[in-house]
């Protein structure tokens, strides 16, 4: 192989993919970033067999070929590489990078022991922004389970139905969903891995055009002209999220976001162990609570407008927080939903997303 390459691209190009590659102690070339020439560009690969990427850049392919280069080292070099162009040749193994003030050699592995990344029917498909599909997946991720004792509860849900998609997760403390409206006409849910989502999120971060996502029995894949992604699914049937989501309330409370929040900062520094905070809205004044044997107590209070009658809840503070996060409107809604129910926050006249926090016993 021997290549010319603008470095700023190559760098952006090896970003993208390291992340992926595996830190594998007993098989090294899960190490590794596949350099392979295809069609023109250069093409490189990385998977922790879990999760698989491909990344298409544009060089000058003098000849083609491929080598398995360790990802550590790469981008190690090239992130202090200053220089405009590179060259880059193999041979047997030995990669010579060069440019106009530096001569580097890189020892490389033999791609045959490469794992494959697989490839995805393209059947069922779905295009999708990219900038919308990050948000929705943000939307929904803190609510994403951190243990594998439940592996279905431990990734994003994502239905498709109707010309919509909805994103849903839930740790059995919280849930979240988030409704997206979409073109075509598919029928299809799986659940995408906690991981995997961390990785979409990332490599969307610069991007605003549009995806295609394709999925088949047990795999996923992102893809548009420069990058694919292929993930295995989580394998297991998601619970019936919607029965923890009340459709009546007893009470509302309509409060300022920026407000609300510090208030809850404030009482945060004293609530107990178990991060409890009280809530307690009545009239047109909210009271939050905190108190703590070893620090002492707070009574924090805010303007909020209520709806039907008093109400008082104690709840994680890290869950509101959490919520608040993800509600982008100036003011908030809190839906008491009766003693021992969920609390749900929406933003004010945002109908396509929804947030529920189990309560703490008072």
């Amino acid at each position: 192989m021997n290549i010319i390459i603008n470095q700023k691209k190559f760098l952006s190009s090896v970003r993208a993919v390291e992340k992926i590659v595996s830190k594998n102690v007993s098989l090294p070339i899960l190490n590794t970033i596949l350099l392979k020439t295809d069609n023109g560009r250069l093409k490189l690969s990385a998977t922790n067999l879990e999760i698989g990427i491909n990344y298409w850049i544009g060089a000058k392919i003098e000849s083609p070929g491929e080598v398995a280069l360790p990802a550590r080292v790469l981008s190690d070099f090239i992130n202090t590489v200053t220089d405009e162009k590179l060259s880059l040749v193999v041979n047997k193994n030995i990669v010579s990078i060069n440019s106009e003030h530096y001569k580097t050699q890189i020892l490389g592995m033999d791609t045959k022991d490469f794992p494959i990344i697989p490839k995805v029917k393209k059947e069922i498909s779905f295009k999708i922004n990219s900038g919308v599909l990050k948000t929705a997946l943000i939307s929904v991720f803190d609510s994403t389970a951190l243990t594998e004792t439940r592996p279905e509860l431990s990734g994003v849900y994502i239905n498709i139905y109707n010309n919509r998609a909805e994103f849903a997760a839930t740790d059995s403390f919280r849930l979240s969903e988030k409704i997206v409206e979409l073109k075509g006409n598919v029928n299809k849910s799986f659940i995408l891995p906690r991981n995997t989502v961390i990785e979409i999120i990332r490599i969307l971060d610069n991007l605003e055009e549009e995806l295609t996502i394709a999925i088949s029995e047990n795999q996923v894949l992102f893809f548009n002209d420069d990058f694919e992604i292929v993930s295995r699914l989580v394998d297991g049937h998601y619970p019936e999220y919607k029965r923890v989501i009340p459709d009546k309330f007893i009470a509302l409370a309509r409060v300022n976001k920026i407000d609300f929040e510090r208030n809850i900062r404030m009482a945060s520094i004293f609530s107990s162990t178990i991060s409890d905070i009280k809530i307690k809205a009545a009239k047109d004044k909210m009271d939050i609570t905190a108190k703590n044997s070893d620090r002492g107590e707070i009574a924090a209070s805010l303007v909020c407008d209520i709806k039907n009658k008093p109400f008082e809840i104690s709840v994680n503070y890290h869950y509101l927080l959490d919520g608040l996060k993800i509600l982008p409107t100036e003011n908030i809604i809190l839906e008491f939903t009766g003693e021992g129910s969920p609390l749900v926050l929406k933003g004010e006249n945002q109908k396509d997303q929804t947030y529920v926090i189990m309560p703490l016993r008072s």
